[in-house]
């Protein structure tokens, strides 16, 4: 008969060291021999860790399920195999009975649940479902950035404190999570008596208070591992005990206590007996006996140590080891000594006891690393915030800020590149990309924005060795595919492009940046019906998705369906209001309308935005000769042919321009210019520009 205790001990630490395929065997054994919840549980964790998503879920789903593990556990498998209805039942829509319910587990649930209402597009829900995660704990730094992306207004010093009412399971739990606390303290042998508790933090009355799954969960099932073998009495970890065992071995006598006697206890030489005796009271705590479910944490994990599931140690006046003997005639100075320990341990046990029943946290060695956390977050989120809501010169401000190490982690650079590229300044945005790459060449976060930028540069040799090496890096991860179809799309082999696009798609449907890249590929394709399908896709993943909106607006008026494309346009600066791009495609649209002057007034302020952008200028040029204002047009004009002395548009122009102003030789000289540039793609509207009756204004190329 196989004992369930050892077999699950052994199955987590198969888990913990990656050895899955064992683990699977060994819980495949004990599921056979005990087939409970608990035992299916802890196979489906092995099955769904191996990817085994299918087994996991039909495995826990023919279980009346109580466990809130296991329920999570199949909320998850539900989640990605796309049954979201199954799992926002296995979870409950209840948001104050999901934190009731599962416990110090509640704020990952609710983010499970958070995400369902997402998907199925019920965003009010999901924004108070993260908003209770966070108030649950603090340090659940998704949902916080989660509300960020969504466009929800958060204070970041509302929400990283730890003077929330709110917290599921306390602060004194939360700030163990993240204390360098350990589960036992001793400290110059200054052992306990047996009426107090080895952990100071959790005394008899709570632990009995506490329910058997609170104390074993606190650490979720991803991050457990077994209980380790205690090679000292000093090492500071206190085990988590597991579930109900069956065929259970039988308990041993419980070992024999050593109470010192008062001549010991002032003597150095009854350390090594009273550490023997703290040894065989763990021993009597964390032998065989009914348990609860759940592996203890990983022993180097010490900064997330647990101490809500410290065990006090029970007097145990059964069977003393020794008797007291008192002295036989103390001595007066021996009698001030005792007088004086006693008078000293009963200070400190009364000065425990006060420290035990305080609500709230002190300033302390003990929980300044979770203030310190906290602080951090802190300035992160103010950064993150200001980022999320296209604050983008704010933003880098803030990051610049953060304390020198935090500064030099590849996510805050990244932060401060995106920054840059949402301000269209790709140049600084490459420029730290490629530093990032260079010390993290396997790390993928971000590169879609790099290749993005690099497209935008028309640096072909880059795109396409960080296209390369991402691909060989990792071909199933969406981000690879998307800088190889950015690359095709530099060397316009749109085809390929598009297969590449369309392949991140496919390895992540919910990605709303590789839709809005299909969608623009397909509209320089001129797919126009696929594009939109694309762009609107992509708004139904991220209504804030501005790149997408700005697609459809694109769309609408290569059409020339202006009223549409303004319409669009408009709902992208609503999400990105600082950016001269939309800005200047708004001013397109208006003056296509006829509302010349409106346009003037956007075009001028996106030059005010974006000064280097060479568009806003041209576009600002080209509604100015529109409205009668050709001089006023050569300063932008001249400008960008200084800027930009191959572009034949800008020559085309300056000819339309002086032509207008009467300088033949002048705009014969520019129509000639902008012909041997690009002689394919503007002589039709060139030859327009040599024959003086021609007045009517060719359309405008697209940018």
């Amino acid at each position: 008969m196989i004992v369930q205790e050892p077999l699950q001990v052994i199955v987590w630490d198969c888990l913990n060291n990656y050895e899955y395929d064992n683990a699977i065997f060994l819980a495949e054994r004990l599921h056979a021999e005990v087939t409970s919840e608990e035992t299916a549980f802890l196979l489906g964790t092995c099955y769904y860790r191996t990817g085994r998503v299918n087994e996991a879920h039909h495995l826990l789903q023919n279980y009346p399920l109580s466990l809130p593990q296991a329920r999570f556990l199949l909320a998850k498998c539900s989640i990605e195999l796309k049954l979201y209805k199954d799992a926002e039942i296995t979870i409950g829509s209840n948001l104050d009975i999901v934190a009731s319910e599962f416990g110090d587990q509640a704020p990952f649930a609710l983010q499970l649940l958070a995400k369902i209402y997402n998907i199925t597009e019920r965003r009010s829900k999901a924004a108070e479902a993260h908003r209770k995660a966070l108030s649950l704990n603090p340090f659940m730094w998704k949902s916080f950035a989660q509300l960020c992306n969504m466009g929800e207004k958060i204070d970041p010093h509302q929400v990283f404190q730890m003077n929330n009412t709110e917290f599921s399971f306390g602060v004194t739990t939360l700030m163990n999570l993240v204390s360098n606390s350990e589960n036992i303290s001793i400290v110059n042998a200054n052992i306990p008596n047996n009426n107090t508790s080895i952990n100071a933090n959790v005394t008899p009355n709570n632990v009995a208070a506490r329910t058997p799954m609170t104390m074993s969960t606190s650490i979720t099932p991803e991050t457990q591992a077994p209980v380790k073998r205690m090679h000292s009495v000093f090492s500071g970890v206190a085990p988590i005990p597991f579930s109900p065992s069956f065929g259970m071995l039988p308990m041993e006598e419980s070992p024999v206590l050593y109470t010192p006697t008062l001549t010991d206890s002032n003597e150095q030489k009854a350390i090594p007996k009273i550490v023997n005796s703290l040894r065989a009271q763990m021993s009597a705590v964390f032998s065989p006996a009914p348990r609860c479910l759940g592996p203890a944490p990983r022993r180097s994990s010490r900064l997330f140590s647990n101490n809500n599931s410290s065990y006090s140690v029970k007097e145990n006046n059964k069977s003393p080891s020794r008797k007291f003997v008192a002295p036989k005639s103390p001595s007066r100075k021996n009698k001030q000594r005792i007088a004086k320990n006693i008078k000293t341990n009963t200070v400190e046990t009364n000065e425990r006891n006060k420290n035990v029943e305080s609500v709230t946290p002190t300033m302390t060695p003990k929980n300044s690393n979770g203030v310190a956390l906290l602080n951090l977050l802190k300035e992160l989120g103010k950064a993150y915030m200001a980022l999320s809501f296209l604050e983008c010169k704010n933003a880098i401000k803030l990051f610049q800020e953060t304390p020198t190490k935090q500064l030099a982690s590849p996510w805050v650079q990244t932060m401060i590149a995106r920054a840059h590229y949402e301000l269209a300044q790709y140049e600084p945005a490459a420029k730290i990309f490629a530093e990032i790459r260079k010390q993290y060449p396997n790390r993928s976060e971000g590169m879609d924005i790099y290749s993005t930028c690099l497209w935008h540069l028309q640096r072909e040799a880059q795109l396409s060795a960080l296209a390369q090496d991402l691909v060989e890096l990792n071909r199933t991860d969406p981000i690879a595919w998307l800088a190889a179809g950015n690359c095709f799309s530099l060397h316009k082999e749109r085809e390929t492009a598009l297969k590449f696009f369309k392949r991140a798609v496919q390895i992540e449907p919910d990605l709303a940046y590789a839709h809005a890249l299909l969608g623009h590929e397909y509209a320089v394709a001129e797919e126009s019906d696929k594009a939109l399908a694309s762009f609107r896709t992509a708004v139904s993943i991220d209504p804030r998705n501005y790149v997408a909106w700005f697609g459809i607006a694109t769309v609408y008026a290569r059409q020339e369906r202006w009223k549409a494309s303004e319409v669009h346009i408009r709902r992208a600066l609503s999400i990105h209001p600082q950016s001269g791009v939309l800005r200047c495609q708004l001013g397109l649209a208006q003056a296509a309308l006829g509302k010349l002057e409106r346009a003037l007034a956007t075009l001028e302020r996106a030059v005010a935005l974006d000064a280097d952008n060479p568009l806003c200028r041209f576009h600002r040029a080209s509604v100015l000769l529109r409205a009668g204002r050709a001089r006023d047009a050569l300063p932008d004009l001249h400008h960008l042919k200084d800027i930009a002395p191959r572009e034949s548009l800008v020559y085309y122009l300056l000819g339309k321009v002086h032509n207008k102003l009467g300088n033949s030789h002048l705009a014969l000289m520019h129509f000639s210019w902008a012909t041997d540039l690009d002689p394919k793609g503007t002589g039709g509207h060139i030859k327009e520009g040599f024959d003086p009756s021609k007045q009517e204004d060719p359309p405008e190329r697209s940018s």
